[in-house]
């Protein structure tokens, strides 16, 4: 199980939730965060371990964290949650 789950709910389209996923990524990859689509999935691969999933009604996130950065949990996760809220409404 993943250290760190967010769901958001949308009514965007895939496409469009897609979009503003990426917009979201945009500005985390100024913390470091590194990965790829693969349709519509991110892939994370650095820092940590993880997905961003994207359906026609919502967005998941999913994060395993290492070792050394699990007690950052709490401010990773209030970081993505409130990226998410301002990209997705």
């Amino acid at each position: 199980m993943a250290d760190i789950n967010i769901s958001r709910s949308h009514t965007l389209g895939k496409d469009e939730a897609k979009n503003r996923a990426n917009q979201v990524l945009d500005r985390l990859k100024s913390q470091g965060i590194e990965g790829s689509w693969s349709g519509y999935t991110f892939n994370i691969t650095k820092p940590a371990k993880g997905t961003f999933t994207i359906t026609d009604t919502n967005v998941a996130v999913a994060i395993d964290l290492p070792f050394l950065m699990r007690p950052l949990k709490g401010t990773i996760e209030d970081r993505v949650k409130k990226e998410l809220d301002r990209s997705l409404t």
